[in-house]
């Protein structure tokens, strides 16, 4: 389970440290049907259908990322208790860049995230603590 504000390198991540493993990604189902983050509605069909995928690879004792930001305890804590209803091992890896990296990495994105939404998901955000799952994972580069 990646988590991370947007933009913070999630999907970099993914593609230099876990080829070969399945992706389960809000952001990408999100996009399929055109829905846009602040589509409440949408939003909870995503995330039902995602976690619908998730209980298929748990099944299936099949390895999986879950990749979007869950930047607090409570969501983490709800998608950790289904992960591990099945048995599963959970890791957390969390990601953090210093704000003018995020800015310009924000810039280069194909989906750019506006400021002001950062900054409010970053009002939000809780840390991971070590106590939360199997193991968890702190990628935080400091300037």
């Amino acid at each position: 389970m990646l988590c991370g504000l947007p933009g913070m390198g999630k999907d970099r991540y993914i593609s230099k440290q876990c080829q070969g493993i399945d992706v389960i990604s809000l952001d990408d189902m999100r996009r399929r049907i055109n829905a846009s983050p602040d589509d409440k509605t949408a939003t909870g069909r995503i995330v039902q259908q995602a976690k619908e995928e998730a209980r298929v690879f748990l099944r299936q004792k099949k390895p999986f990322i879950w990749n979007a930001t869950n930047i607090t305890r409570q969501l983490r804590s709800q998608l950790i208790s289904l992960f591990t209803a099945y048995g599963a091992r959970v890791k957390i890896v969390y990601l953090e860049v210093p704000w003018a990296q995020w800015k310009q990495q924000n810039a280069r994105r194909e989906y750019a995230v506006p400021d002001a939404v950062v900054m409010r998901m970053a009002s939000r955000l809780e840390v991971p603590q070590p106590d939360e799952a199997h193991s968890v994972e702190y990628r935080v580069i400091e300037r």
